[in-house]
């Protein structure tokens, strides 16, 4: 199997399950999405933030731009609406970039520094996996923190993508 086409598909996924918890999550009043219910960290907005932050640091990684937060805890965006805006945004980002991967690029190494300034290298096809398993992570914290408030939470499994399309 050429790993080009499983991560396009990954992205779509990814895509995909973002508009359904956000979607879910628009229910949701401004202190709900903002109250700190235990999580990782701490509460709905945390949790969605973490997701976009981690997205852009790895982004930076891989292609040597873009926006890079200093901490992985970072508030992005503190509005629910904003934040929504922004993970599209990241979402298509990540789409296009993996579409404009060339084929090769899956075999290399991926040198990069952690928000510590650590130097690290590791191969690049199962970083790429990371960034799509991070999400799926965090997500499945989000989808808890919303059937915590009580909201019927979107099925998000990724058998289902494949389902629906």
């Amino acid at each position: 199997m050429h790993p080009k086409p499983h991560f396009e598909r990954l992205a779509l996924y990814n895509r995909w399950a973002n508009r359904r918890l956000y979607d879910t999550a628009s229910a949701l009043t401004d202190a709900q999405f903002r109250e700190d219910r235990g999580a990782f960290f701490g509460s709905l907005c945390g949790t969605l933030n973490h997701i976009l932050v981690a997205d852009r640091i790895w982004l930076e990684r891989i292609e040597g731009s873009g926006p890079k937060p200093s901490s992985l805890a970072e508030i992005l965006h503190d509005r629910l609406d904003d934040l929504h805006a922004a993970r599209e945004a990241e979402d298509e980002r990540i789409l296009r970039m993996v579409q404009a991967l060339p084929d090769d690029r899956f075999e290399t190494i991926l040198a990069y520094r952690n928000t510590a300034g650590t130097p690290f290298e590791l191969p690049f096809a199962p970083v790429l996996t990371h960034v799509f398993n991070h999400q799926t992570h965090h997500r499945g914290q989000a989808h808890t923190l919303l059937s915590q408030f009580g909201l019927k939470a979107p099925v998000i499994d990724f058998v289902y993508f494949l389902l629906d399309r």
